[in-house]
């Protein structure tokens, strides 16, 4: 058997986009970065972000049935930082930082992040110490000349081409 310990250190190897996932409206705004997101289906147009049931932003998402996924680049570690709470600032403070606006259901979206993807949470599931949010995508916003935030080997970073 191993231990929690020993997965999260494995874990630490495995390379992820990293994203900020936000949610509520001023001055109730939170958010939180994150590395556990992926695409789910193209029909409907949807993701899945996987947030700890602890983290400020959890209740938020399922009161307002929405979330905005950022796919950072890689100009955004310290905001990637920020929003980890590395400098202990929680709530609408984080958002001090950025440029942001909001889509279609309020949640907050990063202007300079490569994909928005703006979210009605369509289905949320319990996982141990997170909820597995689903979210139907209902507006997006791209900047694809952008390159990626990745965090591995506990750091942020850019991938090598």
């Amino acid at each position: 058997m191993f231990s929690s310990a020993e997965f999260r250190s494995a874990m630490r190897h495995v390379p992820g986009a990293v994203s900020i996932v936000t949610t509520g409206v001023r001055p109730g705004r939170h958010g939180l970065t994150l590395t556990a997101g992926c695409s789910l289906s193209t029909e409907p147009s949807s993701v899945l972000v996987c947030v700890n049931k602890s983290a400020g932003g959890h209740e938020t998402i399922k009161q307002s049935g929405s979330f905005c996924w950022n796919i950072l680049t890689a100009d955004h570690a310290e905001l990637a930082k920020k929003f980890a709470g590395q400098d202990g600032s929680k709530g609408d403070i984080r958002f001090a930082d950025g440029l942001w606006r909001q889509l279609t259901t309020g949640a907050p979206s990063l202007i300079e992040a490569i994909c928005s993807f703006d979210c009605r949470v369509s289905g949320s599931y319990d996982a141990g110490s997170h909820t597995i949010f689903v979210g139907e995508v209902v507006a997006q916003t791209t900047n694809l000349d952008r390159e990626p935030l990745v965090y591995v080997n506990g750091e942020f970073t850019v991938p090598k081409r």
